[in-house]
């Protein structure tokens, strides 16, 4: 429930700095959103790298397991740009 939790913050953060149509808005938005994603971010990866690597017996698998705990936040923050910015163009099409 916890991952569940900082993956939507992350992604209301990101759509926050996305949404934000006045640049002044949009400046004083990121001022707080920027540095909170990254910490986000790097907390994630960590948190998911550890759990996944945990239950691992030998190196192969503890360097997949974090290999795949690093990449999950990654997607995440992809999916989010990309899908917030394909998002916006239709809607500005469709005006």
């Amino acid at each position: 429930m916890m991952a569940i939790g900082v993956d939507i913050g992350f992604i209301a953060l990101e759509l926050a700095q996305i949404a934000a149509i006045a640049d002044r808005v949009r400046k004083q938005v990121a001022r707080f959103a920027r540095p909170a994603i990254v910490g986000t971010l790097t907390g994630s990866a960590g948190m998911n790298a550890f759990a996944f690597a945990s239950g691992t017996a030998n190196p192969w698998m503890m360097a997949a397991g974090i290999a795949l705990g690093l990449a999950i936040p990654a997607l995440i923050y992809a999916l989010t740009r990309v899908g917030a910015a394909l998002y916006i163009d239709c809607n500005a099409r469709a005006a």
